[in-house]
């Protein structure tokens, strides 16, 4: 890790843009066709894009697809660009089980803060908010944002990425499905009888944006967690109505309340899993008391696009580095790699390992298994592979499937595990049933324990010759 980190989103774009990775645009609408430009651009893993002279917004910035270039990742969160894949996972990991807080920092002056909208004002329409998809419910502001909340009983502040539909200029729904922290602590909020006070914010600094979509464990800060990767505290200034922290240098943030039994109709949306899996519902909104931002506001969106396109990010640091700590508490030995893969970077884990005992591999199918719950709960298959088989390389995973699997002895399917209701291959019955449940395969795709040594030999040349090879030959590589 190179610790070279962004505080704001236009250091990043100047950045992206001496890289070559930014692309402009001038003259789309805000009705879908940001939305499908940027889809497209997804899909081909183009650059981070720009719209700029949006129809009914002179002068508004609307920037999509930051870091769905893998490149562009890199360079976002501060990652070596010869280093793979798997070893950047890796290290991450090993800096997540090792973070220690740095609490935020406090200023008295923050760019966010130099337009301040209040009472009458009020207006979220001021910014061109896109509809994103053609059946979507109607314009979601919330795509690439932070909703900061707070405990009821403690100094624990959440940061996480949650759908914010825009349902008037004053009003926004903010869906946090049940479990995920934002909802414990709205519940404890409501059951005491008090308001929720929310704060959301749109264009902020991109490594809180990228722990904010982490499953950390409750009480554990986004804040501090980022300030920790950074060496150095996130700046904040002190939301004058909720007195939640604010990143100082955020684009746009917005302050306000949801009131137990305050509801709008929510969706439906186009979601990470390539699907409208989820009808338009009854949810709580939030009524905004203040509008935060910068001279000449950018907002930041990112609509789901369908696979094999990365919503997010073609390094999966939002899924994996948890999982594997986790793995990795749970004193389970030889380990190599871990990667997930397939839209989201959630339904399919593979983990390398090196084989030790009898029964090894279906261990940590069991456990893997087990604790593929992070994101949006729909991890549904589990592969474990042996250490000579890169877990990043989806090929060299399935080519292991295919080729050291028995189907009769190494897959097993286990019922009853949780699931979202976002998976579009949910039953009706079972959805209105409420039954929100998945099995999960378990595929063994280890050369059998027992026979090990008789599985037939690799016809592939050693790395010893390949790096031989690489080094007599170089003229033909190059």
């Amino acid at each position: 890790m190179k610790d070279e980190f962004y505080d704001d989103l236009r250091s990043l774009m100047a950045a992206l843009d001496k890289a070559g990775l930014l692309k402009r645009v001038s003259g789309a609408h805000w009705n879908l066709e940001i939305g499908t430009i940027s889809e497209i651009m997804a899909m081909r893993k183009g650059p981070a894009t720009l719209f700029e002279n949006i129809p009914d917004y002179p002068g508004q910035r609307v920037l999509t697809n930051v870091v769905q270039n893998e490149r562009a990742q890199r360079i976002a969160f501060g990652m070596d660009e010869d280093v793979s894949a798997t070893e950047i996972i890796k290290e991450w990991t090993e800096k997540l089980a090792n973070v220690k807080p740095v609490p935020v920092a406090y200023v008295d002056k923050a760019p966010v803060m130099e337009n301040a909208i209040t009472g009458d004002k009020i207006n979220l329409l001021i910014f061109p908010v896109p509809k994103w998809h053609a059946e979507d419910g109607g314009r979601y502001i919330g795509t690439a944002n932070c909703v900061i909340t707070k405990d009821l009983d403690s100094d624990f502040v959440n940061v996480a990425t949650y759908r914010c539909q825009l349902q008037d200029e004053k009003t926004i729904n903010v869906y946090s499905g049940p479990g995920k922290h934002a909802t414990i602590q709205r519940d404890r909020h409501w059951v005491a009888g008090k308001e929720f006070p929310v704060v959301v914010t749109f264009g902020q600094d991109p490594l809180l944006l990228g722990i904010s979509m982490m499953s950390l464990p409750y009480g554990m800060g986004e804040f501090e967690t980022t300030g920790f990767f950074k060496g150095r505290s996130v700046e904040v200034v002190k939301g004058p109505l909720t007195g939640l922290p604010i990143p100082a240098t955020t684009e746009i943030a917005i302050e306000g309340f949801m009131t137990k039994g305050d509801e709008m109709m929510e969706g439906r949306f186009g979601e990470w899993t390539g699907y409208y899996a989820s009808e338009p519902k009854s949810f709580p909104v939030m009524r905004i008391k203040a509008i935060y931002h910068r001279n000449n506001a950018i907002l930041q969106g990112q609509a789901p696009v369908p696979p094999p396109a990365y919503t997010w990010y073609p390094i999966p640091i939002h899924t994996v580095p948890t999982l594997w700590q986790s793995l990795k508490a749970a004193k389970l030995q030889g380990i190599k790699g871990v990667y997930i893969h397939g839209p989201g970077n959630r339904p399919l884990c593979a983990i390398s390992i090196e084989q030790r005992f009898q029964g090894h591999s279906r261990q940590v199918l069991s456990v893997a298994a087990a604790l593929l719950t992070g994101g949006s709960a729909v991890g549904k298959f589990i592969v474990v592979v042996d250490d000579d088989v890169d877990p990043a390389n989806l090929e060299a995973v399935i080519a292991a499937v295919c080729m050291r699997c028995d189907i009769d002895e190494q897959i097993d399917i286990v019922r009853g595990f949780q699931n979202s209701p976002l998976d579009p291959s949910m039953s009706p019955a079972k959805r209105n049933a409420g039954l929100i449940t998945q099995s999960k395969m378990l595929i063994d795709a280890c050369k059998p324990w027992h026979w090990r040594d008789k599985f037939p030999r690799s016809a592939k040349a050693s790395d010893e010759l390949v790096q031989e090879t690489l080094k007599k030959f170089a003229d033909v590589f190059r």
